[in-house]
Order: structure tokens, then C-alpha cells, then sequence
């Protein structure tokens, strides 16, 4: 059975190199300049990958299963192992059925049709106070749309006509993981009459057996056909029904899902493997990609031919709890001492410990699907004027824009390319596939069923979304609202202006010189940033001196009020004592460590004269109690370690939302680095750097979104032009491009949370009439209409909007009212 793969786990530890540009299992493709650098870029490189951050498996994969060589089932699971008994799960063995003779059902949103509102599909006795409930609530608002929840009962009732008028149905993971055959039936027939839905991972694995207990269907999920490939294959698979590997598509397609330039790299297919249909072709390279690189796949010890998975039982049915990400977000960022070293001539590779947790090797599945990387989606790859955006942040190239749209993978800080856990699926895909595992088939794709379309996505969405990655969930809400409903959204920047944030770690006293040079450099002079620092008089451990030692030093005092005067947001930067803090406070320390916290606040706030409202953590350290005790203090943002690459996000963790008064702020990296000091003691190229930089402010533009990025003094004054050339470039974008302090952002959040807009189709058939309240203004929330879907739209409530056009879409501009109305007739060329 499933737990087989959890058969006693070897606590040991081992080191796998990882390059600069990632692992993963494949290799990392360089771009078109990376072949013209020659053999000094191989030189480099090889010296940049003897320093690259070492992963140690604190936790290591067992062998489950058949060996390589033993005989398999046709998609490659052990067939001498029985069907396990169905287990307990914490769902009602009557999720998903709605009860005979039902009185009376409430109907969904009151009766009230919206075209433009998402239903999310959960069973009739699921609370909805649930934080897996939550999320996928949270993620639409953030990204821009609307959602509410629609119980079983209330989607049969509907029927296909009625369900029709709403934008689209989101079929959840975790959730729903138990279904009817009555239920399916009618999202199918929702789907065949033109409906839009979003299928994710487990939505109805699971089916009720003749005594009423959850167990895998047979031979494969019922909603396979929607999907678009076979999968949930237990009966076939058995143990090795779910994979964990990386997560791969085309560099455009990534960026549509708000993956930002950094957070995915390039990835180069692995070579087929005895013929093994699960390794696909890959394209051809050169330069820095021609030296073969690891990460967390071969820190795991997989041999050729070798993949990871996950146990799978109805208990778990999509083996999530086998492996947690969010072990990732408490990765420790580059420390003083690390800086001293380098400065030492004594650089040492970044140390990374990985809990594989229960998963288990086995043999790569023959029959998955087979996908080629020139049958993935692509999309325009371009900035917000037309231009190429985007140079290839490793191919240690000079600042020249291509529009190389190479095959990347989701990445993470210090870790290579991440693993994801998905089904393996077999069978032709026929619908526009948008991601792939390399070993286990299709991740997602968009399929036409009948008149309507399925955006089928075969990641556990809201479970990552728990566990501090909730990146995957916003961007494939997001894809579907822009690709699949094409429907209205409200921008997610004040003025829908679109913007970074670049976020000043103020660590030590060897930051006053290089602040103060910054200073006089003009670079604070002319945009917001949020700055913090660390105010205690020692920096890696008590005693040593080397902090700030703010309140009594002049000097530091006279720089945070010139520059709270200038409109930085000033912060605290933890612990008091920065190392120490950051290598120290946990979980279950908090009566030790608070009292650094207020240490550092009261002399931040002394020397600004008021609290303070901005927050980051040395090292990245955020435990629990730390971030209550933030939130108490009335701190609105803070810099935070998990869901990288994703813009102002509520803090989901544990499974579970947390403080949701204060808005956290993800870094996001430059590969596997993320700010100047690691860049330059590991080699990454002044130029890469710069283009990353300018890619991030495309990227941003294009999106209408914001970034973090942080930097310390230190080596951003070594690297000054660096610095500079970024400001520049913000500045050639004009008004589309801002600079937002962190609490800037989140007081627009918090104010933006409040809005309440609904869409009613009037009785001509073709106008959309909108319809937008706030208790108090709803000055700075834009809307913006595609065009391909609307015509100009008209204020319908004279002075309580402006209409202006945005290029691809219509902004709609609410004023300083608290209610504003307008309409727009359906564009007669729109093809749903």
C-alpha cells in the first residue's frame, strides 16, 4: 500500500551541489548570448558552481516498490501490492451528496445573477469560517476578482441555465475531495453548455464505496474527461499514483501566471533514460548550462531512471502530507558573518537542510504523458510598450533585451528548481497545455468540453497556499479571470499604477558610511522606500559591538529622521542584536527574544518621535509569536520569507491565515541569491543583476503589480551604479511606474478590502452595468475592462469615476465618493 513508501527513513546527511542557475533534474538552458560569452563563461562558471549553496537531506527518500529492473504495470506502479482498505478522513462520508426530499435550498448569491462573480463549489456541511475556504476567498480578492461559495445543493438547483449567468466555477482541492456521480454529472453539464471552470487537483478523487466509505474510483477519476488526461490512476499506480518533482513551462506562460523574472529559471528536460518516455526532448545549449548542476532531486539520491512520489490513501488522496514546503520560508538570508568571511577571502557555499518528509523513490512511470516543450503555450513576451522585456538573468550576458521564450521552472532562493507534488497522468493531451512535470505528464492545460472550457491544473492549489507558497494559487485564479473568463478586475495598485518596493536592511554599524554615501548619492532623494534597521549596539552576538547602537548615536538618529522627512517608511529590523536574533529566536523562545523585538522598536521610535510601522526580520526569522506580537504593536507590514515572488499578501501558514491586520511583503530572488552581497560573493555578474532589475520593472508594468526587492547599504554602495541604473530605468516608464513604501501598500490593501462592486447584465442584453460602494472613498480602486470583451464604459453617477484608456484594457477610476456606477456595452467582436 501507499505507506510502503514511508518504510523506515534514513536520517543522514548529504551534499548536493547546486549551480547558481538551479537544479532540479535538468540542467539549466542558458539564453542565445550565454554560446557567445565562450570558454571565459565556462571559466566562470565553474568557479561560481564550486560555490554554489549546498543542500543537506536531513531526511532521505526510501526505496519503495519494485527496483528499476522489476516487472511493472504499463504506467509503472507495483502490482503485487493490494488495494488498502479505505481509511478514515476528517470529511463526512456524505461530502459531496446532498440528501433526498431537501426541503428547501437557499439560493446562491440570494438570487441575484452576477456576471461577473465566481462560484467556488464546496459540499453542503462545509464550514466556510474553514481557512482552506479562506484562501481561495483571499487569493480572488488579491488578484483582483470576486468569489463566494455555492454548496452542492445550490449548484444542482441551478441546473445549467441558471449557474451560466456567473463568471465561472472553481472546483477547489482539499475541499471536495468526495463527490457524487450526480454532482459531476451536473458540473460536466455545466461545462458542455459553455461554462467556465477550474479544475483543481483532488476536486472529487474520491467516491463513496457500497457502505459509504471514500475510496478511489476505478480505473481512474470520473472527471478525467474534463481534465483532458487520465488521472487519479490509484488502481493502476498504486503507490505511485502522485509525484513530487519541478514544475515547468514556457518563460511567457510563466510570467502570465505572475511568476516574476527570478522566481522561475531556466530547465532543461533530462535526457531520456533507457528510452524512458517520461524524459522529453530538450533543447539544445551551450555556455554555463553545459555543466551539469543538481538541486533538490539529486540531493534526494535519485539514480537514472529514478523519480520521487508521495503515499496516497483516501485519508490523503493526493499525498500532501508527505512533503511541506514550508520548510522553504525560514531559509536564513545572507548574516554579517557571512559578509565578514567573504571580506576575509574565506567565502564559503550557503548551507541548506531539506526534510523530504515521507517521500519514497521508485521508478520513473513508462506511460505518462508525453509532451513536448514546443506544444506549450506561449504568450507575448514583451513590456508594457511593445518592447522585448526580458534578458535571461544567468546567461551572463550584457543588458540586451531577447525575446527568448526559453522553457523555465518554478525556482526558489538557495534551492534550485522546486518539486511540487502532481498526479501522473497518462493518455494524448488535446487541449493547450501550460505546464509539465518532466516525469509525471501534464500540470496544467486549458481544454475546450462542448461550448465551454476547463483550465485544469493538477497542483494542490490551496494547499500551498497554507504552507507559505500560495504564488501557484494566485497565478492560475489569476490566468483564469484574464485567459478563460476574460472578465473585469479591480487593480491590485493605488491608482492602478504599478510599482516595487525596495525594502533597506539596516543590519550593522558597517552600514553607516554606506548609508550616508547612498545618501549623498542622491539615492534616496527622489522615490519612497521602506528602510529599517537594527538598533541594539552588537550584531552577531552580545557584547561584540558592532551595532548601530542607535540611541546613542547622533549620527543614526539625525539619518532616520532626514529620511522619514523625505517619506521613507522607517521600520525596525527585529531582534536588537541582528545574528544573534536571526539565528536564534524560535518558536519556543519568545520570553527570551520578545524583549529584543521591544528593545529595537522603542529606540526606532524615539528617534522618529511615533511608532513605527514597518517591519523586517533579520534573517528572515518570523516565528509565530513574533508576528502576534507585531500585529499588537499596530504594524501594518512586514518583510517576510514565504509565498516568494508574490506581491502584498495576507500571511497564510500552517495551513491557517494569520495576523490579518498585518500585510507581508515576499522577497522575491534573483535565482538563487537575492541582494547585492550574495551577488557578489558568489560571482553572479553585474550585468545579469542589471537585467534582472530592469525585467522586474517590466515585469511589474506589464503586470500591474509591485515586487520586493531588498537591499543592505553595504554592497549596494559597492555596486552604486547598479542602484542607480535601477532608478533610471523606473524613470523611462513614466507615470505607469512607482516606487511604494511596504506600508503605503498595505494601508491600500486594508483599504481596498472593503470595497464591495457587483455586475448586473441590464435588460438589453449587451450592457454591463457595474456597481461599486466603500464606507468611506473609493478614490484610488481602478477597475480594468478588457477591451476584447468591452466597449469604452460610460459613469452612469456623474463625479463618482473617470474613464481612461489603458492600452489592452479600459481604466475605470473611482473618485473620493463612496458609491460610483458605471456601464459598458459588450464589444460586438467578443468571442467567449
Amino acid at each position: 500500500m501507499a505507506d510502503a513508501g514511508g518504510a523506515p527513513l534514513l536520517c543522514v546527511g548529504i551534499l548536493a551541489l547546486l549551480s547558481a542557475c538551479g537544479g532540479g533534474g535538468g540542467t539549466d538552458a542558458p539564453s542565445a548570448e550565454a554560446a557567445s560569452a565562450g570558454t571565459s563563461a565556462i571559466a566562470a562558471s565553474a568557479a561560481a558552481d564550486a560555490l554554489a549553496p549546498r543542500i543537506a537531506a536531513v531526511r532521505m527518500p526510501s526505496f519503495a516498490g519494485s527496483s528499476v529492473g522489476d516487472a511493472v504495470s504499463d504506467l509503472g506502479g507495483s502490482k503485487s501490492q493490494p488495494q488498502p482498505q479505505p481509511q478514515p478522513v476528517a470529511q463526512s462520508p456524505a461530502r459531496g451528496a446532498t440528501a433526498v426530499g431537501t426541503p428547501t435550498v437557499a439560493p446562491f448569491n440570494g438570487g441575484v445573477e452576477d456576471p461577473g462573480l465566481l462560484m467556488l463549489l464546496l459540499p453542503d456541511d462545509q464550514p466556510t469560517a474553514d481557512p482552506r475556504v479562506s484562501a481561495w476567498m483571499d487569493a480572488a480578492s488579491e488578484t483582483g476578482t470576486r468569489i463566494a461559495v455555492v454548496t452542492d445543493a445550490q449548484f444542482l438547483a441551478m441546473a445549467p441555465g441558471k449557474s451560466l449567468k456567473y463568471a465561472g466555477l472553481v472546483l477547489p482541492d482539499q475541499l471536495h475531495t468526495i463527490a457524487t456521480d450526480a454532482l459531476l454529472a451536473a458540473v460536466r453539464g455545466y461545462v458542455t453548455a459553455g461554462g467556465r471552470a477550474l479544475l483543481a487537483y483532488d476536486f472529487g478523487a474520491l467516491t463513496l464505496n457500497g457502505v459509504g466509505q471514500p475510496v478511489y474510483p476505478i480505473p481512474k477519476s470520473r472527471l478525467s474527461d474534463l481534465a483532458g488526461v487520465d488521472y487519479v490512476l490509484y488502481d493502476s499506480l498504486l503507490d505511485q499514483t502522485v509525484g513530487l518533482g519541478p514544475v515547468a513551462a514556457m518563460r511567457s506562460t510563466m510570467r502570465e501566471l505572475l511568476v516574476p523574472p527570478g522566481k522561475s529559471m531556466p530547465y532543461n528536460l533530462p535526457q531520456p533514460a533507457g528510452g524512458s518516455a517520461a524524459a522529453l526532448a530538450a533543447p539544445k545549449t551551450a555556455g554555463r548550462a553545459a555543466v551539469a548542476t543538481g538541486g533538490l532531486l539529486d540531493a534526494a539520491g535519485l539514480a537514472s531512471g529514478e523519480a520521487l512520489y508521495l503515499p496516497a490513501s483516501p485519508a490523503d488522496p493526493g499525498g500532501t502530507r508527505g512533503f511541506d514546503p514550508q520548510q522553504f520560508q525560514a531559509l536564513p538570508s545572507y548574516s554579517l558573518q557571512d559578509r565578514q568571511r567573504a571580506a576575509a577571502g574565506r567565502v564559503r557555499p550557503r548551507s541548506v537542510q531539506v526534510d523530504f518528509g515521507r517521500a519514497f523513490k521508485g521508478r520513473q512511470p513508462a506511460a505518462a504523458t508525453r509532451l513536448q516543450p514546443g506544444a506549450l503555450a506561449r504568450h507575448p513576451l514583451a513590456d508594457a510598450g511593445g518592447r522585448a522585456a526580458e534578458a535571461t538573468p544567468d546567461s551572463g550576458a550584457e543588458l540586451k533585451a531577447t525575446q527568448e521564450d526559453t522553457l523555465d521552472a518554478y525556482h526558489g532562493y538557495l534551492l534550485g528548481h522546486l518539486i511540487y507534488p502532481s498526479y501522473v497522468t497518462s493518455g494524448t493531451y488535446t487541449g493547450t497545455p501550460l505546464a509539465i512535470s518532466p516525469s509525471f505528464g501534464l500540470v496544467a492545460g486549458l481544454k475546450a468540453i462542448g461550448t465551454g472550457k476547463v483550465l485544469f491544473v493538477n497542483l494542490p492549489l490551496g494547499y500551498l497556499k497554507g504552507r507559505t507558497d500560495a504564488l501557484p494559487m494566485h497565478g492560475f485564479l489569476r490566468y483564469f479571470m484574464e485567459h478563460v473568463v476574460q472578465g473585469a478586475r479591480l487593480s491590485a495598485m493605488p491608482d492602478g499604477v504599478a510599482g516595487m518596493t525596495l525594502d533597506w536592511h539596516l543590519d550593522s554599524m558597517a552600514a553607516q558610511q554606506p548609508s550616508l554615501a547612498l545618501e549623498t548619492a542622491g539615492i534616496f532623494a527622489t522615490h519612497p522606500f521602506s528602510v529599517e534597521m537594527t538598533a541594539g549596539p552588537d550584531t552577531i552576538e552580545p557584547g561584540d559591538g558592532l551595532g548601530w547602537n542607535l540611541n546613542a548615536n547622533p549620527t543614526a538618529q539625525q539619518l532616520l529622521r532626514r529620511l522619514d522627512a523625505r517619506g521613507h517608511a522607517i521600520g525596525s529590523h527585529g531582534g536588537w542584536i541582528h545574528d544573534y536574533y536571526g539565528l536564534n529566536a524560535t518558536e519556543d523562545n519568545a520570553a527570551t527574544f520578545r524583549p529584543y523585538l521591544l528593545q529595537n522598536k522603542n529606540a526606532v521610535d524615539s528617534a522618529l518621535g511615533r511608532p513605527m510601522r514597518d517591519y523586517s526580520a533579520p534573517q528572515g526569522n518570523n516565528p509565530l509569536w513574533a508576528m502576534d506580537w507585531l500585529e499588537e504593536q499596530g504594524v501594518v507590514a512586514a518583510y517576510f520569507g514565504g509565498h516568494t515572488g508574490l506581491g502584498a499578501t495576507r500571511q497564510y501558514r500552517d495551513g491557517v491565515l494569520r495576523n490579518p491586520s498585518l500585510w507581508v511583503f515576499p522577497v522575491t530572488p534573483q535565482g538563487t541569491y537575492a541582494t547585492f552581497e550574495e551577488w557578489q560573493d558568489y560571482g553572479v555578474p553585474k550585468a545579469d543583476v542589471k537585467a534582472w532589475y530592469h525585467a522586474m520593472v517590466d515585469f511589474s508594468v506589464r503586470y500591474n503589480t509591485s515586487r520586493m526587492v531588498y537591499a543592505h547599504p553595504p554592497g549596494a554602495h559597492q555596486w552604486i551604479d547598479v542602484v542607480k541604473d535601477l532608478l533610471a530605468y523606473g524613470q523611462t516608464k513614466g507615470t505607469a511606474f512607482k516606487w511604494y513604501t511596504m506600508p503605503r501598500l498595505a494601508d491600500f490593501m486594508a483599504a481596498r478590502d472593503q470595497v464591495r462592486w457587483t455586475q448586473a447584465l441590464l435588460p438589453d442584453g449587451t450592457t454591463m452595468r457595474f456597481t461599486a460602494t466603500h464606507p468611506a472613498t473609493l478614490a484610488g480602486m481602478v477597475w480594468t475592462l478588457p477591451k476584447a470583451r468591452y466597449l469604452r464604459p460610460t459613469v452612469t453617477v456623474a463625479g463618482t469615476a473617470t474613464v481612461t484608456d489603458g492600452g489592452s484594457a479600459w481604466l475605470v477610476k473611482g473618485k473620493a465618493v463612496a458609491l460610483a456606477q458605471f456601464d459598458a456595452r459588450r464589444n460586438t467582436s467578443f468571442v467567449p
